[in-house]
């Protein structure tokens, strides 16, 4: 019986690769942004506060896709844990506890949060590299084998 081994990788995974990238970049444009901001050019602020908003919407996104992609693990027989689900759940609350901060011009902690944010992003994306990697489906060709 001759069989052929293929990768199949749900969608949830692709989006999640996208999305973990996504944050893990714009968050570290955000320290770009930020030290540009204490040079002197009051303009980039404004950038920073909509780079912000837009992490926090991507990491909800993300949040979402890697609940998805636990239940599409899970049916496809996978043994899954809560790792990705919980460090996406965490970056979508660091996010938006610096958005707070940031707004309420609490800065010490807000840049503190900020470094936190970039450290869990990246971990994040680590995670989504080395777990979510594609399951083996073994595929019999036509007239070979039952």
């Amino acid at each position: 019986m001759s069989s052929e081994t293929t990768q199949a990788v749900p969608w949830t995974t692709q989006v999640l690769r996208v999305t973990s990238s996504l944050v893990l970049l714009c968050t570290l444009g955000q320290g770009l942004l930020a030290g540009l901001f204490v040079t002197g050019d009051v303009d980039l602020l404004t950038v920073h506060s909509a780079l912000g908003s837009a992490i926090a919407l991507v990491a909800l996104v993300q949040f979402l896709t890697a609940l998805l992609e636990r239940r599409a693990r899970k049916r496809m027989g996978e043994v899954i844990t809560w790792r990705l689900t919980v460090l996406c759940g965490f970056v979508l609350v660091l996010v938006s506890v610096q958005i707070g901060l940031g707004m309420a011009r609490v800065v010490a902690p807000h840049m503190f949060l900020g470094v936190v944010s970039a450290a869990v992003a990246m971990l994040v994306l680590l995670v989504v590299l080395m777990e979510a990697s594609p399951a083996p489906v073994v595929t019999v060709r036509p007239g070979e084998g039952k």
